[in-house]
């Protein structure tokens, strides 16, 4: 099986996946989010992403790029606050105004989410460091652009993806939150991590989970 394209089918099957990982993470992410937030995280997150496995089994599977805008618009509406804005974008931005392609290569999904980081950056004024998901996704994107470049399979690329997303968000216990409930913490967040950090890493494995069964 050809392991440096996904066909749309694919694409379809790995977002769908990542949904059900989200929505079986909720109580791990209320968790973490009522660590150093108002706890309501999982929820939004799991509404969210259930309501992106309904839209996507209803779709047809021949754009690759239509399946990460509506997996981003079904989150941007669905979710609502901060949380909708940021993984919705992180889905959307990078796949807007492409010409339709019923493939998608390693460094065109590379570049997806690398656009999808510039946008949440853009849009939340966060940087790596500032205690939010971008500790996790900044690293992530980095992995798979490396990876990407240096002509490694999808598996192997989101292998490093995950790991570095793993290592992003550990590192994010140490920091003092800059936004959000948790800045008003101070020093008491830290030894705690960001809980969109944390959903990030869900993302990620969840990501290579399915790679690892389906190609």
């Amino acid at each position: 099986m050809n392991r440096d394209h996904l066909t749309a089918e694919q694409v379809k099957s790995m977002l769908i996946a990542v949904s059900d990982a989200v929505v079986a993470a909720k109580d791990q992410l209320a968790d973490a989010d009522r660590a150093i937030g108002d706890g309501d995280h999982g929820i939004g997150m799991a509404t969210g992403f259930s309501a992106a496995k309904e839209k996507l089994a209803e779709a047809e599977a021949t754009d690759v790029y239509a399946l990460f805008a509506l997996t981003g618009m079904t989150l941007i509406k669905t979710m609502g606050g901060a949380s909708g804005i940021i993984f919705g974008s992180l889905f959307w931005a990078g796949a807007k105004g492409k010409e339709p392609k019923a493939t998608l290569s390693t460094q065109e999904f590379a570049d997806i989410f690398q656009t999808g980081l510039t946008e949440v950056m853009r849009k939340g004024g966060a940087k790596p460091g500032d205690k939010t998901v971008v500790d996790a996704l900044d690293p992530m994107v980095k992995a798979l652009q490396e990876q990407a470049s240096s002509g490694k399979d999808f598996l192997e690329m989101l292998r490093e993806g995950a790991k570095a997303a793993e290592a992003g968000k550990e590192a994010s216990k140490q920091y003092v939150a800059r936004f959000g409930k948790a800045k008003s913490l101070g020093e008491r967040a830290v030894g705690y991590p960001d809980a969109g950090a944390v959903s990030l890493t869900v993302i990620a494995q969840a990501m290579l989970n399915w790679a690892e069964q389906e190609l």
